[in-house]
């Protein structure tokens, strides 16, 4: 199991939450790779107590834009992400996924047309 948000244990964080970060960048350089230099990804996480995060039964939010420049941003408001799955070597594929997911809802197109080879 894999955690993007989990408790630090005597000021280190769990193997785990590595693991996961690793597979984050990765997802990440892979889909600028795919969209170009033009798209920027802010990731938006949860504040140390989870409290409120019980309350909130809405669905993650996502926000972008197109600047003046012409750069597009891409701002997913994740409060909270657990990923399960028995072979860590399958979360750069599943993050991709998330990603390229919420790109394709947020430009309004399908999957398989931002990326036909997914």
């Amino acid at each position: 199991m894999a955690r993007f948000f989990s408790p630090d244990r005597h000021g280190r964080r769990p193997l785990p939450a590595d693991r996961f970060d690793h597979a984050l960048s990765i997802a990440h350089r892979w889909f600028l790779d795919q969209v170009g230099d033009v798209a920027v990804i802010q990731y938006v996480t949860a504040p140390a107590d989870m409290n409120w995060w019980r309350k909130d039964d809405v669905a993650p939010l996502i926000a972008g834009g197109i600047g003046a420049s012409g750069q597009v941003a891409l701002t997913l408001h994740r409060k909270f992400i657990e990923l399960k799955y028995p072979d860590d070597g399958l979360l750069p594929e599943r993050l991709y996924e998330l990603l390229i997911t919420e790109w394709a809802a947020l430009t309004g197109k399908t999957v398989s047309e931002v990326d036909p080879e997914f």
